[in-house]
């Protein structure tokens, strides 16, 4: 009967995804639609551990703070994380090779988006245990993993060095200069079947 359940899900979830515009699978919708999965698919020890976490503006609604890691990787204090959000492989490598591909673009090793799930899952590992003064942490730790849960499923994150995620392959879109990472509306159709 689990399996049946677990069919079900994945096929909802294969048809929502099939029917998304491809360049947008992973914009904000895309996360906030990644999030909001997960956190249904909870079981309820899990769930309840994620709206403890989950900051009060959240309403319990992880969806709603699954793109903060790209508002923050910007700023300062959060300036480290930029390269959590991706793995670089060496043009024309058909394999990733964590101890090769995982870091910064300075060598710093574990700073790539499988390095920042390996280290944040780490963490939350250690829910029960945290006190009080350990939940900020804690907090950023879910969401950095729930952000990097759909980073490390989107082909423009995980790709060739020298393509930068598609950031330096450059393309005009609808009469527009942009390059292959940044496209993401759907092209108007001037088909009337489609």
């Amino acid at each position: 009967m689990a399996s049946s359940g677990a069919f079900m899900v994945a096929a909802v979830l294969g048809l929502v995804l099939a029917s998304a515009p491809a360049a947008r699978a992973w914009s904000t919708e895309g996360h906030m639609l990644t999030c909001q999965i997960a956190q249904d698919l909870l079981e309820p020890a899990a769930a309840q551990a994620v709206k403890n976490l989950l900051p009060e503006e959240a309403g319990g609604d992880l969806s709603a703070m699954c793109v903060w890691p790209d508002q923050v990787r910007h700023w300062y204090k959060y300036r480290w994380t930029s390269p959590l959000h991706f793995i670089d492989t060496p043009d024309k490598a058909c394999t990733f090779d964590y101890a090769r591909d995982c870091h910064d673009p300075s060598g710093a090793k574990d700073m790539c988006v499988a390095g920042a799930v390996a280290n944040f899952t780490s963490q939350l590992m250690h829910y029960k245990q945290g006190s009080a003064d350990r939940k900020y942490n804690l907090t950023e730790a879910l969401l950095f993993l729930s952000h990097f849960m759909g980073d490390i499923h989107q082909p423009m994150h995980v790709g060739f060095t020298s393509d930068m995620g598609g950031n330096s392959v450059n393309l005009r879109w609808f009469k527009h200069k942009s390059n292959l990472h940044h496209v993401n509306k759907p092209a108007p159709t001037h088909d009337p079947y489609l």
